[in-house]
């Protein structure tokens, strides 16, 4: 298993990024711990995995760690680090090295089934049914 992935526009790597992350990470158990380091000069952010990157000037903002819940959602961050890449013709764009272990803290990877008091305390958030929730609710109809 590769100790540091390096990921950019696989037109100038010759290299494909799910190729690499499936030789990198095959065989990895998901939930998997990662740090990201942003190598490019653009603040990066990643909303599928909740990754927010400075540019590679702004060490040490520009690395973040994040937990991959499966192979599926690695792979398409992978994908986007790619097309990000090719736009921008960047050859070495982001790292990607395995925290520790491997594994997230307890703290990040304990997910609370959803029980009959988290469907309670879900249905107290939700709004009531009168009031308008969004902007396009408040337009007048005619």
């Amino acid at each position: 298993m590769a100790e540091i992935l390096h990921l950019g526009a696989s037109s100038l790597t010759g290299k494909s990024v799910n190729a690499l992350v499936e030789d990198a990470f095959g065989k990895a158990e998901f939930p998997l711990a990662l740090r990201l380091t942003n190598h490019t000069p653009r603040h990066l952010v990643f909303p599928d995995v909740r990754a927010e990157l400075k540019p590679n000037f702004s060490v040490p903002d520009n690395a973040v760690e994040v937990t991959f819940k499966d192979h599926a959602q690695l792979t398409r961050f992978a994908s986007d680090v790619d097309s990000l890449s090719e736009l921008n013709q960047w050859g070495d764009a982001m790292s990607m090295n395995m925290l520790d272990d491997g594994q997230p803290d307890e703290a990040v990877a304990k997910i609370p089934a959803a029980g009959k008091s988290q469907k309670k305390a879900a249905a107290e958030l939700k709004p009531p049914a009168d009031k308008a929730t969004d902007d396009a609710a408040n337009t007048d109809k005619k």
